[in-house]
């Protein structure tokens, strides 16, 4: 085989590239790039056939290239902060505090803290709807009661976390929880400090000596959210005798349990009381003549409206019937009088 002349191998080396081949961003000197050759126009050609390979940007400058590279970078990065509100405790973009968004919040489920994360205790609720939200506090049952999470664990290792955390919630919320996690066995001084600390600022302290335990208080107190006190305390039924008696008369109207209490010593017994007249009523101390009065009409009217429309029907039939003392006697009465004192008639035989 003949060997190369000297101007085949000058020709050659000019054609190789220069710099490493490993680095792609290196420039490649004397390589001609080969330009793809775009597709014949005709009628079924589609317009990204035909303008696929035009650069939109090819009529600006590199200083507007790089503007424009910059502020695509700024409203990604905008995006992607708005679409992640709660990896947050504040919202660059709008301004809004944890404080003002949690007067937002729609009161038909448990509002969980995104600092609560992770907590064990939420995966104990399962009664009540709960959801993620940004707050002050840790969790908020409705507009007006909030808590705070404390484990007596976490509390001796970190004593000031509880007051930067109830000074962060200044005086919002009328409800305000301490919901602790009794979860240390020498747990007599660090309950007591808490419980101060709640008498101070006007906390609740709630124990609970385990995580179900702390769940269902919160729990608790999201359901009966809105409910009559006595759904949750109950309603006191009387049991002995006075405390029925004293139910009844205070079912008298301007009646109420201390004068029941006074009418029964005064008469000794209920039937006693009942049987007594308006004067007897009104000697007792602190009975006045408006309730002598309603006392007597309770005890002695009919508890039925048509008894009495009859009773008082019946005293009027029996005043027309019976005249009174001195009223003049009616034609009727002055004949019967006469008849009756007319002689008899004889038989004849």
């Amino acid at each position: 085989m003949a060997p190369a002349s000297h101007d085949s191998v000058n020709s050659r080396a000019k054609l190789a590239p220069v710099g490493n081949p490993y680095n792609m961003s290196a420039t490649r000197i004397g390589a001609q790039e080969h330009k793809k050759q775009p597709p014949p126009v005709n009628e079924f050609t589609t317009f990204s056939q035909a303008f696929g390979d035009a650069d939109p940007d090819a009529q600006f400058g590199e200083e507007e290239r790089a503007q424009q590279f910059a502020f695509d970078n700024s409203m990604v990065s905008a995006s992607i902060t708005t679409s992640e509100p709660e990896c947050h405790n504040n919202s660059s973009t709008d301004g809004i505090t944890p404080r003002d968004h949690q007067t937002m919040l729609q009161p038909h489920c448990l509002h969980v803290s995104t600092r609560q994360r992770g907590n064990p205790i939420i995966d104990h609720i399962r009664n009540v709807p709960f959801k993620y939200s940004t707050m002050v506090p840790d969790y908020i049952m409705a507009p007006t009661r909030c808590a705070l999470f404390l484990s007596l664990r976490y509390h001796n290792l970190h004593p000031n976390y509880i007051h930067r955390r109830i000074a962060e919630l200044k005086s919002d919320f009328e409800y305000r929880m301490l919901l602790c996690h009794v979860d240390i066995e020498d747990n007599t001084s660090p309950i007591l400090f808490l419980n101060d600390t709640c008498v101070q600022n006007n906390f609740t302290l709630i124990l609970a000596w385990s995580e179900e335990e702390a769940a269902r208080y919160l729990e608790t107190v999201k359901a009966f959210d809105g409910k009559d006190p006595s759904t949750v305390i109950g309603k006191h039924e009387p049991k002995t005798q006075h405390e029925k008696l004293v139910h009844v008369l205070g079912s008298v109207t301007s009646v109420n349990k201390k004068d029941a209490g006074v009418l029964l010593t005064q008469f000794g017994s209920f039937q006693h009381l009942v049987a007594a007249s308006v004067d007897e009523l009104g000697v007792c101390p602190g009975v006045g003549p408006k309730k002598v009065r309603r006392l007597y009409e309770a005890f002695h009217r009919p508890f039925s409206t048509e008894l009495i429309k009859r009773r008082k029907e019946r005293e009027s039939d029996k005043e027309e019937i019976e005249p009174k003392e001195g009223q003049a006697r009616t034609l009727v009465d002055v004949k019967v009088d006469e008849k009756e004192a007319m002689p008899a008639k004889s038989i004849p035989p």
